[in-house]
């Protein structure tokens, strides 16, 4: 063993290590031995009972077999006698009620059921108050509507007053051209000389717008063929015929009927 500076330790210092090695181990081995010792516990000592006689063993007890009894013998049921059941009683017949109790019975049933009130109708709603500027908005479109519907109507009477004398006009026109194709067709007509009276022969006349005779036909005789002739035949030598032109011509002669009397 060597110190800590690598100096060789002194032999006296080994034999006390050693000799206190010894004393541990020694030391140890007996506190081992004494709590082995310590630990273990004395044996109880074994007790026994001595007996002079054995007792005397107890036979088993054999069961009881019952035997059972031979069973009685029923006894035979008496008949029984037969009963006749009795009539049913005849129903009487049940008394029909009177006016009277009837009546109080659907009176009293009457008072019985509860009534029923009638539901009420409900009440038509207020209109909403119109306010004043509502009511003016109204009222001026109303009298702007009366007044589309006069100025409208004062319109159609102008319209038609304007048709009107338009109409008149064209009347007087017409039948100064009327009066002039009649008098060119009774300047070239012969009368007969058995003609008597005045009769009337009625001829459709069509014409082109130059005012050439395009066809002539007869429409209502006057009852003389011989007048009628000398009409038909009269009007042919009369043409061309003096017209006026444009609409007035297409409408009023391009056909138009024509009477002739004699006198």
């Amino acid at each position: 063993m060597t110190s800590a500076q690598g100096m060789p330790a002194p032999s006296g210092d080994k034999t006390k290590a050693r000799l206190l090695a010894i004393a541990m181990h020694v030391a140890f081995i007996v506190l081992l031995i004494f709590g082995v010792s310590w630990q273990k516990k004395p044996e109880a000592p074994v007790m026994a009972d001595l007996w002079s006689s054995l007792p005397p063993i107890a036979q088993p007890v054999q069961p009881r077999l019952d035997v059972p009894a031979p069973p009685e013998p029923t006894p035979t049921p008496k008949p029984v006698p037969r009963v006749t059941p009795p009539p049913a009683p005849k129903a009487e017949p049940v008394p029909a009620p009177k006016p009277d109790i009837a009546l109080r019975d659907k009176e009293k049933k009457k008072k019985a059921e509860p009534k029923v009130e009638p539901k009420p109708e409900p009440k038509p709603e207020p209109k909403p108050r119109e306010d004043d500027t509502g009511r003016r908005e109204r009222e001026r479109k109303i009298i702007e509507a009366e007044k589309e519907a006069d100025a409208k109507a004062a319109a159609e009477k102008a319209l038609a007053a304007e048709r009107a004398a338009k109409a008149a006009t064209a009347a007087r026109e017409n039948q100064k051209y009327i009066s002039g194709i009649r008098g060119k067709v009774y300047a070239r007509v012969a009368l007969p000389a058995d003609i008597q009276g005045n009769p009337e022969a009625e001829f459709v006349v069509s014409l082109l717008p130059g005012g050439e005779l395009l066809g002539v036909t007869l429409r209502k005789s006057s009852g003389n063929p011989a007048y009628d002739a000398a009409v038909e035949r009269a009007i042919r030598q009369a043409q061309p015929f003096d017209v006026p032109s444009g609409e007035q011509f297409q409408q009023y002669f391009r056909q138009f009927p024509m009477v002739f009397r004699p006198r």
